[in-house]
């Protein structure tokens, strides 16, 4: 495009079109980067969260067992 072609101007209408047409395609890798993203966190954070969970229980329930044994 030469600096001296009168160029189009957009309308509203036609610069909403064409901003909903690239902002569709962009959400489409979005969408599927984000899904890659929690499912690769997911299988990273869940096991560390059970783990902490389960030691967690296993501090409150050692202590009150202790204390029984020693009556």
């Amino acid at each position: 495009m030469s600096c001296m072609e009168k160029q189009q101007v957009l309308t509203k209408a036609d610069m909403k079109a064409k901003v909903d047409s690239i902002v569709s395609v962009k959400m489409v890798d979005i969408q599927r980067m984000a899904k890659e993203d929690l499912d690769y966190r997911t299988a990273i954070e869940v096991k560390v969260k059970a783990d902490s969970i389960v030691e967690a229980k296993k501090q409150r329930v050692a202590p009150a067992d202790s204390s029984k044994k020693m009556k």
